[in-house]
């Protein structure tokens, strides 16, 4: 287990009550190196959470909820946590960290979603029409399975994009879908 680290804490604190679980564990599994996160440091976060006076966090409530959303799944089953071995959890099932753990090529990532996973899309807020991957969940991803900070991630879309890999959405959406070109048609970006 990883003690918490009071960055993370104090980030989750200040989004308050917009975080969701799902938000608590995306910041949890960034600030940890490997595949996922021990399901251990989850626990020693909801506890430093609980013990906040300035955030109300009911730990058990949390960590029974997590417990509950969590699959051995490998494959994408949509909104739950993943149990990707050795007591870790993820947002991402065993076989993304298998396909793209530790990958940073942006079109490795559009084309994994589009032909393995496209159940994935599925669950998203879409950006836009047709089989473009938001780039918000690009984002995600690279962070995650990538092992990159979010800037960095960003960036890596924008060097993809500059060396024509991948078109986005041409309506200036901040989160467009991302598209490899390859695969676009005049029409859909």
């Amino acid at each position: 287990m990883t003690d918490p680290d009071p960055a993370v804490v104090d980030e989750i604190v200040r989004e308050g009550a917009t975080a969701g679980p799902r938000d608590v564990i995306e910041r949890v599994e960034r600030a940890h190196e490997g595949r996922g996160v021990e399901r251990a440091t989850v626990g020693a976060y909801a506890g430093a959470l609980a013990d906040r006076d300035d955030y109300a966090f009911d730990a058990e409530a949390f960590l029974e909820g997590v417990d509950a959303e969590t699959t051995d799944a490998d494959r994408w089953t949509g909104g739950v946590y993943y149990a990707v071995g050795d007591g870790r959890i993820s947002l991402f099932p065993a076989a993304w960290h298998d396909a793209l753990g530790g990958s940073t090529d942006v079109t490795e990532y559009v084309a994994f979603v589009q032909d393995e996973e496209p159940a994935y899309l599925e669950d998203l807020d879409r950006g836009g029409p047709g089989e473009g991957v938001p780039q918000r969940a690009v984002v995600e991803a690279l962070t995650l399975l990538g092992g990159v900070d979010r800037g960095s991630a960003r960036g890596l879309i924008a060097q993809a994009r500059e060396e024509g890999d991948v078109v986005e959405d041409a309506d200036q959406n901040p989160d467009a879908d991302v598209y490899l070109a390859d695969r676009v048609s005049e029409d859909t970006a």
